[in-house]
């Protein structure tokens, strides 16, 4: 090919690109922030506070353990979800994965409780005594997960089915923490199952129907 064509070719090549506006995670995590305040917000405007902090008190000491591991395991997730939407090779993004581990200290919480109180622990297991809190939190994650799914809609995130499951973790760990802000329960019984149960339901959202929309 004479040289004159090789120059034709990369001026038209030339031609047709455009200046791409850098990828920060500063302004994903500013989405993922506002849809987390949003979807909290929303809650606690429609439904309330919980009575502790509405009075202006602290939360009792195991709800409020519970409360932050939840917060952890949703930043972490949320962390690396941001990360996957980045250009890089063979970045890390198996840091939630430690927070999901601390996190486990819930439902083994509950366990051991339950094993103390057979009876207390059925009547907290009760679909009708719950059921409603793992609805509230479904729709609170809903703003989380929308900004990490249009976050990584544009990074083109090369394992979708990873990117799906961290942002169902991430969406159910934000609707879990909103819905702690307004539970009265202090049943880690119920936060554990009831609160928690947001989370697996959300990965698996997320992997079902979020992980093919995210493929190349």
């Amino acid at each position: 090919m004479k040289d004159a064509s090789i120059d034709d070719l990369i001026d038209g090549l030339a031609s047709e690109l455009e200046p791409v506006r850098p990828r920060r995670v500063l302004r994903g995590g500013l989405w993922v922030a506002a849809g987390w305040l949003t979807g909290a917000v929303l809650l606690l405007w429609v439904f309330g506070m919980r009575h502790d902090l509405a009075a202006g008190l602290a939360m009792a000491p195991l709800p409020m353990l519970a409360f932050w591991l939840i917060v952890a395991l949703g930043l972490a997730a949320a962390w690396s979800a941001l990360r996957m939407g980045l250009p890089a090779v063979g970045r890390d993004y198996s840091g939630w994965r430690w927070a999901g581990l601390a996190a486990l200290a819930l439902p083994l919480t509950a366990i051991f409780i339950g094993m103390g109180d057979s009876h207390a622990a059925m009547d907290a297991m009760r679909p009708e005594t719950g059921m409603r809190c793992t609805i509230d939190g479904l729709i609170a994650g809903l703003g989380v997960g929308a900004a990490l799914f249009a976050w990584l809609k544009g990074g083109a995130p090369t394992s979708p089915t990873r990117a799906g499951w961290v942002i169902g973790i991430a969406a159910g760990a934000a609707g879990a923490t909103a819905v702690g802000l307004h539970c009265s329960s202090n049943d880690m019984i119920h936060i554990a199952l009831w609160h928690g149960l947001a989370i697996p339901l959300w990965g698996l959202a997320g992997r079902v129907f979020l992980s093919p929309l995210l493929r190349w």
